[in-house]
């Protein structure tokens, strides 16, 4: 079975890392969604992606700037503008997005902010919210969690406060030497651009254990991207557009 795993939320139909954006992944049947996480100033994990504010908000400066209470006056449907600003569109926090989802989700949690803090004050909030038995689950599983990044010493941090359980590393290939520094950090997938993902390096990685998914599925113009995971033997990836994925993926049976 090949996993849609909805990138930000159903986020080329809504506002990326929203309710707004998970709200609808779940109501076209998409249990498995991705978000991210950034740090406010106060040292709060927020959901947002980009390390900046203007591209979703039209806000200037960094997330770090600026306190709880003013990201909360922001809203993140900044690249929607026909869509009216509502609670939906604004910015959560971690606390709250773990909150709505308990039990309905399996959340895939990119530690996105290259403050050291970050593993850290996520699994406090994991813990807090009585997420950390999900991050035993199988993978894909609703319930359930994986936390990814692309910083492999993020991900040392959070396994040796977690433990070595449910991480993927975001990588561009997959080689011996990669396979190394993953066992080294304690992961247990290995999650491929998923343009350039070959069968090869799936076999070589599924055959040292590790789940393999992809990403980088951005703009409908991707197709491509879909059917080379897709046929790589990857067991899934992330993308923006989830609902047209599925019926291309059905079309290729």
């Amino acid at each position: 079975m090949f996993t849609l795993i909805a990138h930000r939320g159903h986020s080329i139909a809504a506002p990326e890392n929203t309710f707004a954006a998970f709200d609808l992944a779940l109501e076209q049947g998409f249990e498995n969604f991705e978000l991210d996480v950034q740090i406010s100033r106060e040292g709060i994990p927020v959901v947002f992606h980009d390390s900046t504010l203007t591209r979703t908000t039209g806000a200037s400066g960094g997330v770090h700037d600026y306190t709880l209470a003013e990201l909360k006056g922001m809203d993140a449907g900044n690249h929607f503008p026909d869509l009216p600003a509502s609670e939906s569109t604004k910015i959560p926090t971690l606390a709250e997005v773990l909150e709505r989802y308990q039990g309905r989700a399996h959340i895939h949690l990119e530690l996105k902010s290259l403050d050291p803090r970050v593993a850290e004050l996520t699994a406090e909030e994991l813990r807090r919210a009585g997420w950390i038995d999900m991050l035993d689950a199988e993978p894909y599983a609703v319930p359930g969690l994986t936390i990814t990044s692309f910083f492999a010493q993020q991900l040392r941090r959070s396994t040796m406060i977690l433990g070595e359980r449910s991480h993927g590393w975001l990588v561009r290939r997959i080689d011996t030497a990669v396979i190394e520094l993953a066992e080294r950090i304690g992961c247990s997938g290995l999650y491929p651009n998923a343009e350039t993902v070959t069968q090869e390096e799936v076999q070589l990685a599924t055959g040292n254990g590790y789940v393999i998914r992809g990403w980088g599925i951005g703009g409908l113009e991707n197709e491509a991207f879909l059917e080379n995971v897709y046929r790589s033997g990857a067991t899934g990836t992330t993308v923006d557009w989830p609902d047209k994925a599925r019926s291309l993926i059905e079309s290729w049976h």
